[in-house]
């Protein structure tokens, strides 16, 4: 040992109040053999949890990580089960801390639900732990806001105010059929031996035995099993936490199919995720945005196939342009750091391709913008569309619901500031210039459209509220504004005519 370094831990601080990148990810990974640092114990005992066994687990507890090498200290992200045979592979949970903090993420915290389950593990096994995920699957929601004690898995986030994005990595591997062993690739044979002056031995390539196993796929069972998952949290989010967006992993199919297609017209006994804008039979939320397809990068080198879902990717690329351009302006087409590959590589026909949004609506949209899409351009790999599942087309671009979700966050901060003071005009009008201060700084930013006389109003007078709500103490304000649309891409179709003219011509007819 050439020398002994002591590095301090710094204390863990409260977010700053009005912050909107930081992430979630609730999931399966084993507790590494180390102590608890002292500063995490004590901001847990802050919280409330005290329970001292598991507290030195970390089960089920959420955790503040703000760097890759913390993580990497507490969790065993590199230790899964593959099969019956000791073999080991990493874990779905460590690979998205990875992307999130390769991306530009600065912060988030983990929630470990309990220990890696063996890869070949059946259907009917793994399915059943997505209630530790998501308390109360595959009926109701368990969880209450105002008893600690019932939070578990996503109920956590009743404690996280400053939380902006959620990611459950493990939930397409839950869902997945039963996985195949691929067949090893053949390698050339070895060249003939032979001597060589002073050379160095050349050390053996270390063969990854979890690339010999299937990425996670799903059949129609497994897409109806994704769909409740995320309906659930949904839900959650669009009642009671509606400053939380959940990003989620769009599984791999079974088979080769046009995924648009697939998740838009019904077919027998299977219900699309995306063809009705009703909660309890699809996923046309503002509050729920898809991202496709997989991507292989460093950190899954040692998962199946080598390809990691790309949910945290996209919260990686989404707390960068929080930080650096605002939440509210659309991600489209920032670059995916640290990603080598996207799987499946999705042609043009299939990105353009339109379909009806259900049978009973008129409006066609494209698979960019239904679902986040990651995937090249002739500037390397970008993020090519930020939308939501909604088929509201105020709330489709995802950047108009986290400008929302700003508005709501700071409201939310003013309103616990103000909650014990008497409701008459002198309240009124304090909040009335702080949320006009608000929207203000928003529109300087470049978040509102139009000048400063039409781009936001503000109310909060007898006009917003009744006598009844006047006398039982409730304020309610009302903020109209003009969000500044984003654009996530302009295509210009050339034609070159008889005598080398060039000429434009309608997008719809190049597809």
């Amino acid at each position: 040992m050439s020398s002994l370094v002591f590095e301090t831990a710094p204390p863990i601080v409260a977010s700053a109040p009005n912050r909107s990148d930081i992430a979630c990810f609730i999931g399966f990974v084993k507790r590494r053999n180390t102590a608890l640092p002292s500063q995490i114990r004590r901001w847990l005992q802050e919280q409330g949890w005290t329970d001292a066994p598991r507290m030195e687990d970390l089960l089920d507890l959420p955790v503040v990580i703000e760097a890759w090498d913390q993580f990497d200290r507490l969790f065993a992200w590199e230790q899964r089960p593959l099969n019956p045979f000791n073999q080991i592979g990493s874990t779905y949970l460590g690979a998205a801390v990875r992307s999130f903090f390769a991306q530009g993420g600065r912060k988030c915290y983990v929630i470990r639900v309990g220990d890696p389950w063996r890869l070949t593990n059946p259907q009917s096994e793994r399915l059943a732990n997505i209630e530790k995920l998501i308390p109360g699957y595959p009926t109701a929601f368990k969880g209450s806001a105002v008893d600690q004690a019932s939070w578990h898995g996503v109920g956590h986030l009743f404690g996280l105010p400053d939380v902006s994005y959620v990611c459950l990595p493990d939930l397409a591997d839950a869902v997945a059929i039963d996985r195949q062993r691929l067949d090893p690739p053949k390698l050339p044979a070895p060249p003939l031996e032979q001597f060589v002056e002073c050379s160095e031995p050349v050390p053996q390539r270390v063969d990854q035995a979890s690339r010999l196993f299937q990425a996670p796929r799903c059949d129609t069972g497994g897409y109806v099993a994704w769909t409740k998952a995320l309906q659930l949290v949904a839900d959650l989010l669009s009642r009671q936490q509606r400053e939380v967006q959940l990003i989620a992993s769009v599984p791999l199919p079974e088979v080769d199919r046009d995924l648009l297609t697939f998740f838009t017209q019904p077919t027998p006994g299977f219900v699309p995720p995306l063809a009705i804008a009703v909660p309890d039979e699809g996923l046309a939320s503002a509050f729920v945005q898809l991202a496709y397809p997989w991507v292989q990068t460093p950190g899954s080198v040692n998962l199946p196939e080598q390809l990691e879902s790309p949910d945290a990717v996209l919260a990686g690329v989404l707390a960068r342009n929080a930080l650096t351009r605002g939440s509210f302006r659309s991600a489209a087409n920032l670059h995916l750091a640290d990603v080598q590959q996207v799987y499946p590589i999705l042609t043009r026909d299939r990105l353009l391709h339109s379909q009806p949004d259900s049978a009973t609506r008129s409006t066609r949209h494209t698979l960019l913008q239904r679902i986040s899409v990651l995937g090249t351009t002739p500037s390397g790999l970008r993020l090519l569309s930020d939308v939501t599942t909604s088929l509201d087309e105020s709330y489709r671009p995802a950047s108009i619901n986290r400008l929302v979700s700003a508005i709501v966050r700071a409201a939310r901060r003013l309103g616990e500031e103000v909650v014990f003071e008497a409701s008459g005009e002198k309240l009124w009008m304090r909040l009335r210039g702080s949320l006009t201060t608000l929207m203000s700084g928003l529109l300087q930013a470049g978040a509102l459209q139009d000048a400063e006389a039409t781009a936001f109003a503000v109310r909060c007078d007898r006009d917003t509220m009744t006598q009844q709500d006047i006398d039982q103490g409730r304020v309610i304000a009302q903020i109209e504004f003009v969000a500044a649309a984003p654009i996530d891409q302009i295509t210009i179709v050339l034609a070159l005519n008889t005598g080398g003219q060039v000429s434009l011509i309608p997008s719809q007819e190049a597809v």
